[in-house]
């Protein structure tokens, strides 16, 4: 048979067989990516209602199936999950095959309850069981998609214990939720897009989801899911270790690393670091009493970089030792090299004063920094690194050759609005300081004043003067930033 004019495999696939071809190229992982948890997206599949099949139950189920059966058994045993995921379920089907459920009310009077080929019957049972009773006589589907969405109003929030408390709840929620979807008119519109991009939505399952081809199967594991669920929430997923399976050789706690050493140097990458998620990292080391066993902090600084490491600096209490580099070309920078040539020197010189250097952590996602650790095998190493940028071949060299890194992005995320709060408020303290109010001394002030009106003070006057007059005055700031001098004394008009 010839076949002329567009073609794909998909246009000779029905809804489920393209569903099923889509997940399963799309949960293909990269090559040597860190192993990803499907615990959240197993949850999140079971209760907007993913087949079963998907998870390797029923005849027809997957021999490599996408989701944890054991997440499907444990949520199933509940009465609540079983009602929400029933409901999507129905609702899905329904926006399926909207048009023939139409057709088949119309023609042949015939309600949900009765068309085992478009709804099927173990949905009804199962909600029926539960004491859930949705069939209704001479009901249109877009009135039973309305009633679904009132349905599930009460049991999704029952359903937050099976969502770990560092997923924000609130963003699995509101999947469940189409907008304006107690009304027939706000259905309608979302029903709209759903038709057009389908194939974009997870499993074609009909939720509020923001279609996106770029996005690929969202629900292929925690580290997909995740992060897009965030930025549909105009949010950011940081604490990505929570979501990669432990022989990722991610560790979460540096305790054991610096129990074992004996004296440790710190080398930080400003260039391949964020300066909030290190300082991070120093206040949990300071508070885990590890700081102790620091003999040294390289900190290797580019002009480009932030000013955020003066925070950094000006702790007193941290043996470091800044180096700021010179650019020889204003695209190269000199950072990874002026570390790596400090780094060894200390190494060197350390173990020839007779008191070795026998642990590092290199705090930087650069994987320029691997020869180091590599030629230096007397030296046990840690990597603290971000997820995000850090490349997946850097974190299978770290695995293989038994490198223990951390994740640093939860330090950040824990105290996110701590860490801003200090850096801002450090930052507007010294501009002020060194700013606009170091250029003030009111002492010069008071001799212009003096000369303008060609008038003289005694010392004895001006210190009278200064102490009644001027020193009482504070300055404040207004809501618009301007300053403004409080205090001011009365004057006569």
């Amino acid at each position: 048979m010839i076949i002329t004019g567009d073609f794909s495999i998909g246009s000779l696939l029905d809804d489920e067989k393209k569903a099923s071809l889509q997940s399963f190229s799309e949960n293909l992982p990269a090559k040597d990516a860190p192993r990803s948890k499907k615990n959240i997206v197993s949850r999140v599949a079971y209760l907007i209602g993913i087949d079963a099949k998907y998870f390797g139950l029923e005849q027809d189920g997957n021999l490599n199936p996408q989701f944890y059966r054991s997440v499907f058994e444990e949520l199933n045993a509940d009465k609540e999950a079983r009602i929400v995921r029933s409901l999507c379920r129905l609702r899905t089907k329904i926006q399926r095959n909207f048009k023939a459920i139409c057709t088949e009310m119309n023609s042949d009077v015939k309600n949900i309850d009765s068309m085992p080929d478009l709804i099927p019957p173990d949905i009804l049972r199962s909600l029926e069981d539960d004491g859930v009773s949705i069939v209704r006589p001479r009901k249109r589907p877009e009135d039973y998609i309305v009633d679904i969405h009132n349905y599930l109003l009460p049991h999704v929030p029952n359903c937050q214990k099976f969502i770990p408390s560092w997923v924000k709840w609130i963003y699995i929620r509101n999947l469940f939720f189409i907008s304006r979807g107690n009304t027939i008119d706000g259905n309608r519109e979302a029903a709209k897009i759903y038709y057009e991009y389908r194939d974009l939505y997870p499993y074609q399952a009909y939720i509020n989801w923001q279609p996106d081809e770029r996005d690929g199967n969202i629900l292929r594991d925690d580290a997909k899911f995740l992060p897009a669920l965030y930025e549909r929430n105009r949010d950011r997923f940081y604490d990505m270790s929570k979501v990669t399976e432990a022989g990722d050789a991610a560790i979460d706690d540096p305790t054991e690393f610096f129990e074992k050493a004996q004296r440790v140097i710190i080398a930080i990458d400003c260039e391949n670091a964020d300066p909030c998620k290190v300082i991070g990292i120093m206040k949990e080391l300071s508070r885990l009493n590890l700081v102790g066993k620091v003999a040294k902090i390289i900190l290797v600084d580019d002009e480009h970089t932030s000013s955020q490491w003066r925070a950094l600096r000006r702790n007193e209490k941290l043996p470091l030792e800044y180096y700021m580099t010179d650019r020889v070309k204003d695209d190269k920078s000199a950072v990874d090299v002026a570390l790596t040539i400090k780094f060894y020197r200390e190494i060197t010189q350390s173990k020839a004063e007779g008191n070795p250097i026998d642990s590092a952590v290199i705090i930087s996602s650069d994987c320029d920094f691997w020869p180091l650790i590599e030629l230096t095998p007397e030296v046990r190493f840690m990597v603290m690194l971000e997820y995000d940028n850090c490349s997946q071949s850097y974190y299978q060299r770290l695995q293989n050759n038994d490198v223990p890194f951390i994740y640093i992005d939860e330090y950040f995320s824990a105290g996110n609005l701590e860490l801003k709060t200090e850096n801002v408020l450090q930052e507007v303290i010294r501009e002020i300081e060194e700013g606009c109010l170091g250029k003030i001394n009111v002492f010069s002030i008071i001799n212009r004043a003096l000369t303008k009106l060609e008038l003289r003070m005694n010392d004895t006057e001006a210190a009278s003067f200064y102490a009644k007059y001027i020193s009482p005055m504070t300055v404040t700031f207004t809501k618009n930033g301007s300053a403004v001098l409080q205090n001011k004394p009365m004057l006569k008009e």
